[in-house]
């Protein structure tokens, strides 16, 4: 890459402002493209549908000390799992640091990229003016994000109830007082949204394509995910999966009591969900 290198990176998230900053270090001329009108992707929460963004009460779900940057602590005042105002001020704290803000547009919208025959790359986007306009670049870095594009179920018949996408769930309302409510799937975001609707729901079911795992947010005091890095390496996976299995199997009890399948894999084996309140609830649902 030439040393004066246009860059243009898609997305002011977490990687994009990351990729920015690599390429202020080594001076080159980058532009972050952002279509909303704050640092941090789908961290920053809006309530209006149609926009990628966590819901209401999101925590990060992997410790901070496993979340985040090398080179940028979190505060030590942040609990051990971020909300997700705190994460977005992180990411701000970051770019501001490292000398990315500045280099970020704010509500422009990429509407079109196309590689010209010269191998440049031609970027089409409409700015924060509402007004088309057109740049060329050497380097394009794409960090848009991998939850931007929902997708839903396809099944036989009619369902006249309400339909929600947790790609559009922003916390639950007086609208889910009383209801019977079918969440479909049982990983983070969907055991989050059953968590949240039986608080105020008449009753929460889970329908799962396969058993899960289950782990807490704590194990002995301290993130599990701190707790499982401290295994000596030297410990086969085979082993260290089998004995956090009969661990969790230990603080748990068996998934048949809560209603819930028997996962009869070991654990790791599959990306586990951590949720520490979906089986106090689940009982009662």
């Amino acid at each position: 890459m030439k040393s004066n290198a246009r860059v243009c990176v898609v997305g002011a998230g977490p990687s994009g402002i990351a990729a920015g900053k690599n390429c202020v270090e080594y001076g080159l001329d980058v532009v972050i493209f952002e279509k909303n009108d704050k640092v941090g992707g789908n961290w920053v929460f809006n309530a209006k549908t149609g926009h990628s963004s966590v819901y209401e009460n999101t925590h990060i779900i992997s410790s901070k000390v496993w979340s985040e940057y090398e080179d940028f602590p979190m505060p030590e005042d942040y609990p051990e799992y971020p909300n997700h105002k705190q994460l977005q001020a992180y990411f701000e704290s970051y770019a501001k640091h490292f000398g990315v803000y500045k280099k970020i547009r704010f509500h422009h919208t990429i509407q079109k990229i196309t590689k010209t025959p010269n191998e440049e790359w031609k970027v089409e986007y409409t700015n924060a003016s509402k007004k088309k306009k057109v740049e060329f670049f050497d380097v394009l870095m794409v960090a848009n994000g991998h939850h931007w594009d929902p997708k839903y179920p396809e099944y036989e018949g009619k369902f006249t109830g309400k339909f929600l996408h947790s790609h559009d769930f922003k916390g639950v309302t007086n609208e889910w007082k009383g209801k019977d409510i079918l969440v479909i799937g049982a990983g983070n975001s969907a055991c989050d949204v059953a968590v949240e609707s039986a608080r105020v729901a008449n009753s929460v079911k889970l329908s799962m394509r396969s058993p899960q795992w289950f782990f807490p947010k704590f194990l002995f005091g301290m993130p599990s995910d701190v707790f499982a890095a401290k295994t000596p390496n030297w410990i086969p996976s085979i082993i260290k999966q089998f004995a956090l299995s009969k661990l969790i199997y230990i603080l748990q009890g068996s998934y048949k009591n809560y209603g819930l399948p028997e996962n009869k894999n070991l654990a790791l084996s599959h990306h586990p969900t951590l949720n520490s309140d979906l089986l106090d609830f689940y009982p009662s649902w």
